[in-house]
């Protein structure tokens, strides 16, 4: 699961604002609902808690923050516990190939620009608001998670506009080009099982790496997340810098930078550091880290007593209103679809 940056492979991150047109003291209880998401000198007033949850939304499934957050519970009720099993793929060591130095294991994939045209196996456009095939081969498993994709995915928050299959790539996405690829020759097999998960993680990238929340410089403000291999400096009010605010300040910098490292030294940061990290996937940068505890926000219940640093990352999540109701969506839209159709796609 990565990203593509030129011949980048590793999904990375993107950021969005944090509630548009929210008054001071509205960020000051979106800040306080966290769940002990950063630290704090006094306790939270159950009072403002109870405030935020409260909060009216614009939503055709809840009213409130407080029952966008319970109606994604009802409907993920059912299948929480598979979802549970699908996020736990990413547990894998093959995992930590993407994008690794001296990466000769199996399932070492890899794609370049210069391979892209190659290896696609079909390439879907949205035309007019629906994916269309504009090259190569069609199937009828495509068309199912081409759909999925264009149901799920909400293209006001994320540039997409292209779904690709290709051979030998793991999953990615590139939010410059507005683009989605998939592993055509793995979806039988490994991806199908867990199709879900994946979009979810994948979308999850595509919110966090936003060109609307970064600035291209060779310097950044010091209490702002700075990706230096990009030269990205990310805004102070992305997702992506209030999660680095949170949880990510103090690791070395080698690793903040997302720079290439053998596995023998991936290994040996989560080994270090493992109990910070929702999966062994989320130590391979931050960008991975934010995608992967972005998907267990989505498709794990809520957790009112957070008490790990993981269990912490996923509620980060939940002091966005905006995002507690696309949960709700996301949930809604697969339980409708597996009640008609035997299948999320």
């Amino acid at each position: 699961m990565g990203i593509s940056k030129g011949m980048i492979m590793g999904v990375f991150a993107a950021s969005m604002v944090l509630l548009a047109g929210c008054e001071e003291e509205e960020k000051a209880v979106a800040d306080l609902v966290a769940t002990e998401i950063v630290e704090k000198v006094h306790p939270v007033d159950e009072t403002v808690v109870d405030e935020y949850w409260s909060q009216p939304i614009e939503s055709e499934i809840c009213q409130t923050v407080g029952e966008c957050r319970d109606v994604g519970d009802t409907y993920g009720s059912e299948f929480f516990t598979s979802f549970s099993g699908d996020l736990k793929n990413s547990n894998s060591m093959s995992y930590l190939n993407v994008q690794a130095e001296e990466d000769e294991s199996v399932l070492a994939f890899g794609a370049s620009d210069e391979e892209d045209e190659k290896s696609l196996i079909a390439r879907y456009e949205v035309i007019e608001d629906q994916f269309v095939l504009t090259q190569g081969e069609e199937a009828s498993i495509f068309n199912g998670i081409a759909d999925i994709v264009l149901a799920l995915y909400d293209r006001d928050k994320v540039n997409l506009q292209i779904l690709e299959f290709q051979e030998d790539v793991y999953p990615y996405v590139n939010s410059y080009e507005g683009k989605l690829v998939l592993p055509s020759n793995l979806i039988p097999h490994w991806l199908q099982s867990s199709t879900v998960a994946i979009l979810v993680h994948e979308y999850g990238h595509l919110l966090t790496w936003n060109e609307a929340d970064l600035v291209n410089s060779y310097t950044c403000p010091a209490d702002q997340f700075h990706l230096k291999l990009y030269w990205e400096c990310y805004n102070a009010d992305s997702y992506m810098n209030l999660y680095y605010q949170a949880f990510l300040k103090d690791y070395e910098e080698q690793w903040l930078d997302a720079g290439n490292k053998t596995i023998k030294e991936r290994i040996a940061f989560y080994e270090k550091n493992k109990d910070s990290f929702i999966s062994t996937y989320a130590t391979v940068n931050p960008y991975e880290d934010i995608a992967e505890s972005f998907a267990h926000f989505i498709l794990t219940p809520y957790n009112d007593n957070p008490q790990t640093v993981p269990e912490k990352k996923v509620n980060f999540f939940y002091q966005f209103p905006e995002l507690v109701e696309y949960r709700a969506f996301v949930l809604k839209e697969l339980k409708d679809r597996k009640d008609e159709m035997w299948s999320f796609y």
